[in-house]
Parts: structure tokens; sequence; C-alpha cells
């Protein structure tokens, strides 16, 4: 008698789609198990900051007339927050990324996951979505850019949770 059992369709998926990120992109993407999430890692090759979403989309905004790269952008479940994820560099001060934390932006810490949607496409039915997907052959912004938008957005600005 034979145990084995193929994997479901859900691992299979995602298995592919693992495969997808890290050969057109480069990405250090895993896949959580029991979760059933793709997540990429923070640190070497990518930086994610997270945000409520209208800042999020004063920052979008501000890097295309900056004519800084694109950066890819997730929405969390509910849309309320945004992460930009940036390549890796410079790191940040710590008492920037505290002045940002008041404002409701994150930096993710290095070596933590970020979920990512299983598709490059932006419409997925999962519940990470992507605002922006990020593209094959196109340079991710600086962290430092995406960094320094955010600070001049922010400066003197009380906290903004509304979406």
């Amino acid at each position: 008698m034979n145990s084995s059992q193929p994997a479901p369709d859900w691992l299979r998926e995602l298995a592919a789609a693992r495969a997808r990120y890290q050969e057109l992109l480069g990405w250090p993407v895993s896949v959580q198990v029991g979760q059933r999430n793709l997540v990429v890692e923070v640190g070497q090759v990518l930086v994610a900051i997270a945000m409520p979403a209208a800042l999020g989309a004063r920052v979008r905004a501000q890097l295309g007339i900056s004519m800084v790269s694109a950066a890819p952008i997730i929405a969390n479940p509910d849309g309320t927050r945004w992460t930009f994820l940036a390549k890796s560099g410079s790191s940040i001060r710590p008492a920037v990324a505290d002045r940002l934390a008041d404002s409701g932006v994150h930096l993710a810490p290095w070596g933590s996951y970020v979920v990512i949607p299983p598709g490059l496409s932006s419409s997925t039915t999962r519940v990470e979505r992507w605002i922006d997907a990020p593209q094959p052959n196109r340079a991710l912004p600086q962290a430092c850019s995406v960094v320094a938008l955010t600070r001049r957005l922010t400066y003197g600005q009380p906290l903004e949770l509304s979406a």
C-alpha cells in the first residue's frame, strides 16, 4: 500500500508562484505552508516600509513626480496599510525610524518576513494585493529615497489613522 499522497493544489500553486518570483525578480521568497502564504525576507535584498494607506498614496504620487523608480506596494487585507518594498542599502538611523513610527510608519526588522500576493498581477484572489506589482527588469527604488519622501510628507504632521 502506497501512503504517499500528491501535494494539494494550493501548495503546488504557491510553489510555482515562489519559483516565478525568484526567477523573474531574484527575490528571496519562501512558502509558509501552515499559513498558506508566500513571504519575502527583509534584509539583504529588500526593505519593507509599512504606513497608513492615505500616507502611502501621497508617497506613491511623490515617487512618480520625483521620477524615482516605482516601488512595489502591497495593501493589507482591509486596505488600510500599504507596504512599500525597496532596495536594501544603507541602514536607516534609529532616530529616523522612531520619528517615522510617530506617524504610523514602520520599517520591518532585518530577518523578518512580509506576506506577498501569490501572483505578479495587481488583482488576485488573496487578501493581500498589489497596489503596484513588481516588474521584471525594473530596479527597485532605494530605501533611503522612500524614507526621505515619507519623512518630508510627515514632517510636523499629526498621526493620521484614517485611510
